[in-house]
């Protein structure tokens, strides 16, 4: 009889259905499978890629914006080109300049770079020599350093000017102020001036004691000497108004010819301040038709000053006109001269005793000296001479009087003339509008 066969797979069934087991007891670690693996890594690996991919995009637009916009024209051309800024210019005018130079690549990338790197207010006037391989830190370092150091220009201020008509004459007849915000501003408050200069400190403090409707327009007013100065173009507020106080302080040690004591020493033995002297100084520049005429003004204002109880009012057109504003016309209406100002000295119940706020103007030096040295002539004991009145204003003739009647009747003859003069002013100046 034929031997069964055994079935070899019997016992690996059975196999299959135990667990294995070490011969330690332990079961053995399963092999991590491939799947798993990937599992974890595909997270890690999508981040890698995923930066490698914005950091060559991002590396692509910042080459791009570097070589369209921030690098120079031509990296390989020295070639110099003469470029000009002219004096003020704005930076838009300057990336304009240089862009029509074939200087820089793009205008507004420029003026970002200049404004984010706090430059725009140091880049100067002056002509250049520039080339398309320079880069933006190359010429605002060129621009920064500027070479117009020896060019001068001079510039004359006149007697008996206001600071305003100096503003507008710096800008307008000179160029050498872009506007007049920075410089008025200056005159208004005298800025660090007047810590260095003590006659400015004591008119601030003077002012500073009244009442704020009754202050002066300008602290440098009266201050800024009139004369013919030299300047390099590039001269800055500060500097131009520096020069003009720096001669005032001269003037101040001054003396008359034939006298001991100096403006200033003569000022105090009058009784009067630094500021007292400019302030009447100003107002008889502004009222003498010429310089033969400003001891014998002067006479008339000490007069009125040195009699508070029958005068003690100055009763001068000119100053209210400077309250006002109002420049080129002989003649104030009623409602101008009593109009409340600081500078109202007339005799009408709107108008102040004594000297006004402040300087009406920028007196010479003629001026001062007939503020301390009136005519005595007309300040005779019993003989005072009280008034005066430009007569014949086309000739620049005055006369000087006593009494209020006298100067009525001296209206009433020159009335019709200063009527047509006014006229013949005021058509002038529409027919220049």
């Amino acid at each position: 009889m034929a031997k069964k066969l055994e079935n070899p797979y019997v016992d690996r069934d059975m196999d299959l259905d135990r667990p294995a087991v070490l011969s330690n007891g332990k079961k053995p670690k399963k092999k991590p499978s491939s799947k798993s693996v990937w599992n974890k890594l595909r997270p890690f690996l999508t981040f890698i890629i995923s930066l490698s991919v914005v950091v060559l995009i991002v590396f692509g637009v910042v080459n791009y914006v570097k070589e369209h916009y921030f690098d120079p024209v031509d990296a390989n051309d020295s070639t110099t080109i003469e470029v000009e800024i002219p004096k003020n210019s704005s930076l838009s005018t300057i990336a304009d300049i240089l862009y029509e130079n074939n200087l820089i690549r793009n205008k507004q990338v420029f003026k970002l770079y200049v404004d984010f790197s706090d430059m725009s207010s140091k880049l100067k006037a002056g002509t250049y020599e520039l080339s398309p391989d320079m880069t933006f830190d190359d010429i605002v370092y060129t621009l920064q350093e500027g070479n117009v150091a020896d060019a001068e220009i001079d510039i004359q201020f006149i007697e008996g000017r206001t600071v305003e008509e100096y503003g507008k004459k710096l800008v307008e007849n000179y160029g050498i102020l872009k506007n007049t915000d920075h410089y008025l501003e200056l005159a208004k408050t005298g800025g660090d001036f007047v810590n260095e200069y003590p006659f400015l400190a004591e008119a601030k403090a003077k002012d500073d004691a009244r009442p704020a409707d009754q202050r002066r327009y300008y602290l440098l007013e009266g201050y800024l000497a009139p004369d013919t100065y030299r300047y390099l173009t590039s001269a800055t507020e500060e500097d131009l108004i520096r020069k003009q106080l720096d001669q005032f302080s001269k003037i101040l040690s001054m003396k008359k010819e034939g006298e001991e004591l100096t403006y200033q020493e003569r000022a105090e033995e009058l009784g009067m301040s630094v500021d007292d002297m400019v302030t009447l100084a100003s107002i008889i520049e502004r009222e003498a038709s010429s310089t033969d005429y400003f001891a014998k003004v002067s006479a008339v204002f000490h007069n009125r000053l040195n009699d508070r109880e029958n005068f003690g009012y100055l009763d001068s057109d000119a100053t209210q006109a400077y309250g006002l504003g109002i420049t080129g016309r002989l003649n104030l209406i009623d409602s101008e001269l009593t109009t409340p100002t600081p500078y109202n000295t007339k005799w009408n119940g709107a108008g102040t005793q004594g000297l006004p706020a402040g300087p009406i103007g920028n007196p010479g030096r003629a001026a001062i000296e007939a503020a301390l040295y009136p005519d005595e002539a007309l300040m005779q004991d019993g003989d005072q001479y009280y008034y005066f009145l430009a007569t014949d204003i086309e000739k620049g003739e005055m006369e000087f009087v006593h009494t209020n009647e006298e100067l009525e009747a001296l209206k009433a003859q020159w009335q019709d003339e200063w009527a047509r003069i006014d006229a013949e002013a005021s058509a002038k100046a529409a027919g220049g509008q």
